[in-house]
This record gives C-alpha cells, sequence and structure tokens, in this order.
C-alpha cells in the first residue's frame, strides 16, 4: 500500500527512520509520500527519499509554520525541481485556534501563484476554512482536480463543496473514530476513483490502535480496511483502487 500523507522528518519518527521504514514494508506499506511543512522541512523530507526506495517528498509552507519560519515562500520554488518531489504542499489555511496568524493567507495565495507556474499536484492543509480555501484556489484559476484536501475531518456537507470543486479527498485514522460518524459518513460520499488513505503520522493513530504512538505508516492498512468495510468491497480491491489514485494523482514510478 501506499500512505500518501506522513511526516518521517517529524520527531517520534525522524530519529528511528530506519526502523519505521521498516516496519511499513513489513506491513505492506512500500511506498510512503513525506510531507514538507517548510523549506528546511522539505529538504530534510528529500534526504529521506534520495536515501529510502518507495519514499517521495513534498515541498510546502504549512499554514502553523509560516509566522516563525526563517525563510520566505521563495525557497520552496528550486525544491519543486527535485526529482524525488511529488507534490507542493502541504499548504492551507487553519481557522480553529483563536487568532490565526494573518501570514497564512498571505503565504496560501503565494503558494496557489507557484502552483499556477507549476504541473505539480497540491495538498491542502484545511481545518474549519473550507469556504475560503475553495474561495483562494478559485481566485488562483488552478484546477480543481490539482489538489487533494488532506485529513479530510468534516461532515457529508463540507464534503460536497470540495468534491463539486473537483478535488481528491483523503482519510485518515480520523475516520476510524467512534466519535466521527460524520466523517464517517462523508467518506461514502467520495467517489473511489477520487479517494487516498493516509496516516498523517506521527500523529491520529486509527481504531484499533488510538493508543499508539506515535503513529506510524504501517498503520495505513487500517484506514483503508474501514472504508473497504464501509463501502462493502473486498479490503485487497479497495487498497488496489486507492493506489493506483495515489500514482496517477502523485505520478508516482511504482518501481521508485
Amino acid at each position: 500500500m501506499i500512505d500518501t500523507h506522513c511526516h518521517l522528518t517529524f520527531p517520534g519518527l525522524h530519529e528511528r527512520v530506519d526502523e519505521v521504514v521498516a516496519h511499513a514494508r513489513a506491513a505492506g506499506v512500500d511506498r510512503m509520500i513525506c510531507v514538507g511543512t517548510s523549506p528546511a522541512d522539505a529538504r530534510a523530507a528529500i534526504d529521506l527519499a534520495e536515501r529510502f526506495d518507495g519514499v517521495y517528498a513534498t515541498a510546502g509552507f504549512h499554514p502553523h509554520y509560516v509566522a516563525e519560519a526563517e525563510e520566505g515562500i521563495d525557497a520552496l520554488e528550486p525544491l519543486l525541481a527535485r526529482s524525488r518531489v511529488v507534490a507542493l504542499g502541504e499548504m492551507g489555511l487553519d481557522w480553529h485556534y483563536d487568532h490565526p496568524p494573518a501570514e497564512q493567507r498571505r503565504a496560501f495565495d503565494a503558494q496557489l501563484a507557484v502552483a499556477a507556474r507549476s504541473s505539480l499536484p497540491v495538498i491542502i492543509h484545511n481545518r474549519e476554512a473550507t469556504d475560503d480555501v475553495l474561495a483562494a484556489i478559485a481566485n488562483a484559476g488552478v484546477p480543481g482536480e490539482r489538489f487533494v484536501f488532506h485529513c479530510f475531518a468534516g461532515g457529508p456537507e463540507e464534503i460536497e463543496r470540495i468534491l463539486d470543486a473537483g478535488a481528491m479527498v483523503s482519510f485518515t485514522g480520523i475516520v476510524t473514530f467512534k466519535n466521527a460518524a460524520e466523517v464517517a459518513e462523508a467518506s461514502d460520499r467520495v467517489p473511489l476513483e477520487r479517494l487516498m488513505v493516509e496516516t498523517d503520522s506521527p500523529f491520529l493513530a486509527p481504531a484499533p490502535h488510538r493508543k499508539v504512538k506515535p503513529n506510524e505508516p504501517r498503520l495505513v492498512p487500517h484506514v483503508a480496511r474501514f472504508l473497504a468495510e464501509r463501502r462493502g468491497m473486498d479490503e485487497s480491491a479497495f487498497a488496489e483502487a486507492v493506489d493506483a489514485n495515489a500514482e496517477r494523482f502523485f505520478r508516482l514510478n511504482p518501481d521508485a
């Protein structure tokens, strides 16, 4: 399987990354996309991608880090040309916390401008900001099918707006939580060809492993199993379908 979104550079995973990658491979997770959250983090992700077969990297500015980063958006663009970089992001807006920094919106708009000059797919971080994120994407003039809304945690009405925009949707362990029935219901509305799975590790370990910290890519099959059961699908057929979606969306080379 493919874990389409993990953070192997983060504490809890990075200091034991050889073990984490080995555990993933033993669990049948042979490919992982290590997502960059700043230029420095993206360079660390690229280093891992160049070190491990089956690991890819992305370059972006996570909204939580735009206010404190030492480098600006200009530092991202050279990284996009690196051979192991398969997407721009993660980027977006996060209105969950009080007084979000104004830099979030400026950084998002600037990265969307980079996306407009690039052909790479784009990973979106969206937390309680769906209308603003979709408006920014529309203003940037980048086709909706270039985007994946990662770690979806909303309900059916919200997912319909994202699907109407043409985007892909990716689910984490949140969809397996007993207190996330709306997220599970929303997942049912996503056409199979627009669905992906991820861990967002080291966060959000799926049931029945919610107490596992840190979460690891090896656990992404549990997300797939939960979604397959909801759809009445064979688990292997479902995993094959979502892997094919990831290969197509991120233009992954199955042999790399």
